[in-house]
């Protein structure tokens, strides 16, 4: 590929062609031959009569720099431009491209499709056999090398799983002992899985590795927790970089049952931290409500928190007929029931 400036041109040497403008503007501008002179005796009717339309003796400037100008972009159409091109990525032979295809790709799944399909269609022009494997869903069986343009019919159906790949695929990669030689680029999700240094590890006997990782941050949700009267929730992120803020919200159905936002608060990530906490100080008729917690904008399972009924607290009435009688506290009826249930109830005393 020949590039210029910020253009490439995947066929250069039809370029060559122009090279002929030049000659084609001379022909263009050639005057024609002279009209032979011949004595007509009819012509002296014509005398006196004036031509509306005149025409010319050669071709108008403007013309010509318009056809030459049509010429030129044809032939740098068929010549094959290319906006910014990229650098060709070396290699040769059968090519493998690994996605996690865990809940952390599901924000940016088409960026992670549209890295897979440019790499197709590089093997495409090379010819090389290739296999879309994903890591979450490894195919059972030896690696599936087509032609790529078949997978390129197939990338479109591969969806992200809300899982992390596990045992299954280390279980994967160790069955590639007996496949033949291969190429990897790995589109990872960035997370350190416990399977990924096993896994990489058996993708390099086979040939070289090249991994593709996301700088931006991944955001995940821990189960939420009650602390001191209050709803607390802990979000994690991958990297750790400069400040964020994020919307955490509680969902659940408003007294019609439709599913809404019951309330919601900030999540804070001081600069180079990765751990942030939140909580919510509700009533009890609307902290019964909630069935899962949220980061707003984050379309991923790991960005979700379901609660159960652990988390809610319900209302408990003790009625002792002995309030007020003297006696120590320990030697009271309802006081073991009462230590009881304080953890996960709201106790009425009457």
């Amino acid at each position: 590929m020949l590039v210029l400036g910020p253009f490439g041109f995947a066929a250069p040497w039809l370029l060559t062609g122009l090279l002929a403008l030049p000659l084609l503007w001379i022909l263009l501008r050639a005057t024609p031959p002279a009209p032979l002179r011949r004595r007509f005796p009819g012509v002296v009717l014509l005398l006196g009569l004036h031509d509306r339309k005149a025409e010319t003796a050669r071709t108008p400037w403007w013309l010509l720099l318009l056809r030459m100008s049509a010429l030129a972009a044809v032939i740098i159409g068929f010549a094959g431009p290319v906006l910014n091109p990229q650098k060709a990525r070396p290699g040769q032979g059968n090519l493998l491209i690994l996605l996690d295809a865990s809940w952390a790709d599901a924000p940016r799944w088409q960026a992670r499709l549209d890295r897979a399909q440019t790499l197709l269609e590089e093997a495409a022009r090379k010819g090389r056999p290739v296999a879309v494997v994903t890591l979450s869903a490894p195919p059972e069986g030896p690696l599936p090398f087509q032609a790529a343009d078949v997978w390129q019919t197939r990338l479109g159906k591969i969806a992200p799983t809300p899982w992390a790949p596990g045992a299954q695929a280390v279980e994967w990669a160790l069955g590639l002992a007996n496949a033949p030689a291969f190429q990897t680029y790995w589109l990872s999700d960035g997370l350190a899985h416990d399977s990924r240094a096993k896994v990489l590890q058996a993708l390099e006997k086979k040939g070289s590795v090249t991994v593709f990782q996301d700088a931006r941050p991944i955001y995940g949700l821990q189960p939420a927790r009650h602390e001191a009267g209050k709803i607390t929730l802990t979000a994690l992120r991958a990297n750790a970089g400069a400040q964020a803020d994020l919307t955490l919200l509680a969902k659940g159905p408003d007294p019609a049952g439709i599913q809404r936002d019951l309330a919601r608060t900030t999540l804070h990530f001081a600069a180079g931290t990765r751990r942030a906490k939140a909580s919510f100080d509700l009533p009890p008729q609307l902290r019964n409500r909630i069935t899962r917690f949220a980061i707003s904008a984050q379309r991923s399972a790991g960005a979700i928190s379901l609660t159960d009924d652990g988390l809610r607290r319900r209302e408990v009435a003790l009625i002792s007929t002995r309030r007020g009688r003297e006696g120590l506290e320990l030697l009271d009826p309802l006081h073991y029931l009462r230590q009881a249930l304080a953890p996960s109830a709201d106790i009425l005393e009457g």
